[in-house]
């Protein structure tokens, strides 16, 4: 827990750095977080894979990879690919 808050508080600095010199403070585009965040919700809250495992297929950097992380772990066929099909968009 105190990692996170050490981790959250030096990204914020950082993007007050980045504002404060005139550089974009948007590191991560707004697709891509509703993409995450809506895989996340499909898999843990509909279909109650464990939030770590859920983590790492949502913010893999392709579908394959995110399918075949969830596949290894015998997510079934249909629920792999929906999710990282919403992680995608």
């Amino acid at each position: 827990m105190f990692g996170r808050v050490v981790a959250a508080t030096v990204l914020a600095a950082g993007a007050l750095v980045a504002t404060a010199s005139g550089a974009s403070a948007s590191p991560v585009s707004t697709a891509n977080t509703q993409g995450f965040g809506a895989c996340m919700d499909y898999a843990v809250g509909q279909h109650d894979i464990e939030p770590w495992l859920a983590r790492d297929a949502c913010d893999a950097d392709s579908f394959d990879e995110c399918y075949w992380i969830l596949r290894r772990e015998y997510v079934p066929a249909v629920v792999a690919g929906t999710a990282c099909r919403i992680a995608d968009n």
